[in-house]
């Protein structure tokens, strides 16, 4: 899903969604995944729910997102 095609509308790539994720991560210390879920698709829009878990991935595989257990939470990394 990272590649696009012709029809891939670029609001919704991974690329697009995974900015926005970045600039809501540095507005907050951390952020629950149901709530972050919803600022993205009511921003971004509906279609965009399609590749959220697509984006976290990403972040994650980058080392720019870190997952918190307890919380159910995402913090932003800024170590790496």
């Amino acid at each position: 899903m990272i590649k696009p095609d012709r029809h891939t509308n670029p609001d919704n790539s991974v690329i697009n969604i995974s900015a926005y994720i970045l600039k809501q991560l540095n507005s907050f210390y951390d952020i629950s995944y149901d709530k972050l879920l919803k600022k993205v698709t009511d921003d971004l829009g509906v279609s965009a729910k399609e590749n959220y878990p697509y984006a976290l991935n990403f972040l994650y595989l980058l080392g720019k997102l870190e997952y918190i257990e307890e919380t159910d939470s995402f913090k932003y990394n800024a170590a790496k």
